[in-house]
């Protein structure tokens, strides 16, 4: 029992050895270890919005491979990297796209960046907003849909049936409401139509 406890704790040591090595060797290539252009390799990760972190990383996969690293080289390379990454439209991207803030662009590369993002983020909200709206009204047809179908059954009472109906009603009226809503939200924010007017007529007179 002792020996198999022994052998099975030898292996643990090896996977999580190869796992290490594994995650030093995806972080930088023995190929650019050995080449040593460490100023292209610091604007490479900079423009790339990597963190500074990164160097760390780096020094101790190239160790696997038997080299050092030119730290002052990198850092030069990476703040000029980071000056192209901390721009307006970088900021705009990530913001939009529903990014968390990159922080590296703090202090004064915050200053072109920050407003960016912002900005984007803006226009993230409102894209959400707006897919909730689409969303809500899908539902709401989806369900009209539903009690149409319903309505065909002819084993209905004439109470089950009126009862239908009203519901129907209500949501035809909920439904041209939220329409007229998503429309003047897309004029509003200059937003690509999702939805068919024709086809939503047609739905509405004949059924789905």
């Amino acid at each position: 029992m002792k020996r198999r406890k022994t052998k099975l704790q030898a292996l643990t040591v090896l996977a999580v050895s190869v796992l290490g090595m594994s995650a030093c060797a995806s972080t930088v290539s023995e190929e650019t270890c050995l080449a040593g252009n460490w100023e292209a390799q610091g604007m490479k990760d900079g423009a790339n919005g990597k963190s500074s972190d990164r160097l760390s990383k780096i020094i101790e996969a190239c160790q696997e491979y038997g080299t050092s690293v030119d730290n002052r080289a990198y850092m030069v390379g990476y703040e000029q990297g980071l000056n192209r990454y901390c721009i307006y439209q970088r900021g705009y991207n990530a913001g939009e796209n529903g990014n968390a803030y990159n922080q590296v662009c703090s202090g004064d590369l915050a200053e072109e960046y920050a407003p960016g993002y912002d900005e984007g983020r803006q226009r993230y909200q409102i894209y959400r907003q707006y897919d909730e709206m689409v969303e809500r009204y899908q539902y709401k047809r989806q369900r009209l849909y539903e009690y149409r179908q319903r309505l065909q059954n002819p084993d209905l009472t004439d109470r089950q049936r009126n009862d239908i109906r009203y519901r129907i009603r209500r949501l035809e009226n909920d439904i041209d409401n939220m329409r007229y809503n998503i429309r003047e939200f897309e004029r509003r924010y200059r937003l690509n139509r999702r939805m068919d007017d024709r086809d939503y007529r047609r739905n509405r007179d004949y059924g789905y």
